[in-house]
């Protein structure tokens, strides 16, 4: 989809008469078709801050393809979307570079200049078209033990195309109006490349298991920090498991693995928006801090 916009301007001053138009376009991306509301468990999901050299845009690149994941994220609906070492553990963190940053990859123009009218001015028409191209590799973690679960990259691209008529004075060289629209769409390529992200988290995210945890256990039930946000059901059944030793490897202190032992069951009685009360009906009670797994 191509957006166009066009303005006018006409400007009489003295026996000067000056007409510019200036149309801009980007190539946008497609809108997205509407999809059914998600009703599966919602798994949590971070995002860490983009990692950008000063050769791929810097800051500047960093903070915005953060932003535009996050968004993209939270409007796909499979998630619930959490800040990196928030209130809210994340099953899974993603974590993003900036591997290719083209603002102005290819592009074309033209400039046409037509005689003089009524001897005093002549016409000048161009237009320019350019094309960006930005490319960024992901890796999905999972938190619980810190493994890398997929790795994969996506390419977005995206044009644009300005076109300019004015009036130039031909005596003088002066400009007398006219204005050169250049939309820079390196913006437009990374939300292209976002958007074929997000599929390929969703592709990772099947490996990663939905979790919950114990908030406190009274002789009211089990409090669970998961509810109707994350799409939890009275009569929903999870495993309870307890977290054992974390193995690291000496040399790089890369996890290698942590020991879980499952220790019971827990029904889901009552929901709430971010909160559930569960009872037990298979093995010891829970603690505050254990893991709760879904089926």
């Amino acid at each position: 989809m191509t957006i166009l916009t066009l303005s006018r301007r006409l400007v009489l001053t003295g026996s000067t008469l000056v007409l510019t138009g200036v149309a801009s376009g980007a190539m946008a991306a497609p809108l997205k078709q509407d999809r059914p509301r998600y009703d599966g468990l919602k798994k949590t999901i971070a995002v860490d801050i983009f990692r950008a050299t000063e050769a791929v845009g810097g800051s500047v690149t960093a903070d915005g393809m953060t932003a535009m994941l996050t968004q993209a994220l939270v409007e796909d609906g499979r998630f619930l979307v959490v800040e990196p070492g928030g209130a809210l553990e994340a099953s899974a963190i993603v974590r993003g570079a900036v591997t290719k940053y083209e603002a102005a990859a290819g592009g074309s123009g033209l400039n046409i200049s037509g005689g003089p009218l009524g001897g005093l001015l002549g016409a000048r028409a161009g237009t320019r078209s350019q094309t960006a191209v930005i490319e960024i590799a992901l890796r999905l973690v999972d938190v619980a033990t810190g493994q890398v679960v997929s790795t994969s990259s996506a390419e977005g691209r995206a044009s644009s195309r300005t076109s300019e008529a004015g009036l130039v004075e031909n005596y003088g060289g002066g400009r007398l109006g006219g204005e050169v629209f250049r939309a820079t769409p390196i913006g437009q390529a990374g939300q292209d490349a976002i958007e074929r992200a997000v599929e390929q988290i969703a592709s990772g995210m099947r490996r990663v298991a939905w979790t919950a945890l114990v908030v406190d256990v009274t002789d009211g039930g089990v409090y669970v920090n998961a509810g109707s946000d994350r799409n939890v059901e009275p009569g929903m059944v999870l495993d309870v498991w307890r977290t054992g030793r974390t193995l690291t490897d000496p040399g790089t202190g890369e996890v290698l693995d942590v020991e879980m032992a499952r220790i019971g069951r827990v029904q889901v009685q009552t929901v709430r928006n971010r909160l559930s009360i569960a009872a037990v009906t298979e093995g010891e009670p829970p603690m505050r801090g254990d893991v709760l797994k879904a089926d």
